[in-house]
């Protein structure tokens, strides 16, 4: 029988005082160590697309505010393909590259930016054929431009985990490039632009369909019941696709006056912020009841409640 005396309560405080140094010297050892590899690679992402500041550069290149209204469409439109892609563009130049099909920095080793790269893909590949299948024709008739054609469907479409010939890497680079002769191609007349209101209409019913958000949250269905090491790389690929939607619907707001004159300021706002707290999620480690998917998936959904405001105020 244990007789708790004034000794044996000094023993336990002394084990109970190294047990605490202990623990705190892990979670410093864990904390050190993300701070470390922040200063290396970046883990949040607080600023999006600056996407009136690219419409602004270009109009100037063009001529200022005097070019003439389809210059001025093209110069939107070039604006709204360079929101799409800037993720993509930040990860592949990031400093380990595209990591979900490297041999050392792997979707096993840097798994959460793998991950986060797996979403900025699925949102990216949603949002580019929406564009080239809808906004940069004249009609549902009208031909697609051939070089956004081949960049969704013979470099984008590649697995974003495929290492070998053609590497997902290379593939979506080329891609890119594509989509640069398409904005050059937009000054001289070979390639269109034609974004309605019908269009934009349909780009927010994409956002919130079942290939971006829908897909976001799907990911974190019955967070509470996954083991930690799914739940944090699902967290990180839902934010993957909230960083491409931020990008995404901040430049309609901005570039397009029906979607931001709709007395539509506070659903972009209140949109925006949830969207940001996604992009600056980066606690210090996740559980199924301790930093669970419940805290993003209240965020999508005050995004995705929000954004039907929007959307539905385009149609009044």
């Amino acid at each position: 029988m244990l007789i708790f005396n004034a000794e044996n309560f000094k023993r336990l405080g002394k084990v109970l005082l190294i047990q605490a140094v202990i623990f705190v010297g892990i979670l410093l050892v864990i904390w050190g160590s993300q701070r470390l590899y922040a200063l290396v690679d970046k883990v949040v992402f607080p600023a999006s697309f600056p996407a009136a500041e690219s419409f602004s550069e270009e109009k100037t290149r063009l001529g200022g505010e005097k070019i003439a209204p389809e210059q001025r469409e093209n110069a939107k439109g070039k604006a709204l393909l360079d929101a799409i892609t800037f993720q993509m563009r930040r990860e592949l130049d990031s400093t380990f590259g595209w990591s979900a099909n490297d041999i050392i920095f792997n979707k096993y080793v840097l798994d959460n930016r793998a991950y986060r790269q797996f979403g900025v893909y699925i949102a990216t590949k949603a949002m580019l054929d929406h564009y080239s299948m809808v906004i940069a024709k004249l009609g549902s008739n009208d031909r697609e431009s051939e070089d956004l054609h081949k960049a969704r469907m013979n470099h984008f479409s590649i697995n974003p985990q495929k290492f070998w010939f053609p590497s997902a890497e290379g593939s979506y680079e080329s891609g890119l490039k594509l989509l640069e002769s398409y904005k050059k191609d937009l000054d001289t007349g070979k390639s269109t632009y034609n974004c309605r209101s019908d269009d934009i209409y349909s780009a927010f019913g994409l956002v919130l369909g079942d290939n971006v958000l829908g897909y976001a949250l799907g990911q974190l269905q019955q967070s509470q019941t996954l083991p930690f090491y799914t739940l944090d790389n699902r967290i990180y690929e839902a934010q993957g696709v909230a960083l491409v939607v931020r990008d995404y619907v901040k430049a309609l707001y901005t570039l397009y006056p029906e979607v931001c004159g709709k007395n539509n300021e506070e659903n972009m706002q209140v949109v925006l912020h949830y969207l940001d707290l996604i992009a600056e999620y980066d606690p210090l480690y996740i559980t199924s009841t301790f930093n669970s998917g419940e805290l993003i998936i209240s965020y999508l959904m005050f995004v995705k409640n929000r954004l039907e405001d929007i959307r539905d105020s385009i149609r009044i």
